[in-house]
């Protein structure tokens, strides 16, 4: 059983230093903020490792909040980055008569 678990821990550490890299070279504000979830996961999983090697479940009330904190973080960063885009776009060749400001719009 240790074996497997030093594996598994092995493995962990090596996919968090994949993660690592591509959250900081990521190319795109959506590569590092998926790269940020998976390292969320690789915690959390290494954790739960951790709670098997003790065999004790001190370390499950851990568990919930950080994926709570993982889900709530990950839905509240896509919200914020699609804020923008919320206005659907328009066909190409589709004029509008009457063009409202953008400030109206706001408002309304």
């Amino acid at each position: 059983m240790t074996v497997v678990l030093g594996i598994s821990l092995a493995m962990l550490g090596a996919a968090a230093a994949l993660v690592l890299v591509r959250l900081f070279r990521g190319p795109s504000n959506l590569d590092r903020i998926v790269a940020a979830e998976i390292l969320l996961v690789v915690v959390i999983a290494g954790v739960a490792l951790e709670s098997a090697r003790q065999r004790t479940t001190t370390y499950l009330p851990l568990l919930m909040i950080l994926g709570l904190v993982g889900f709530v973080g990950g839905v509240a960063v896509t919200r914020f980055l699609s804020r923008d885009s919320d206005e659907p776009d328009e066909p190409e060749g589709v004029v509008r008569e009457h063009p409202e400001p953008r400030e109206e719009r706001e408002q309304s």
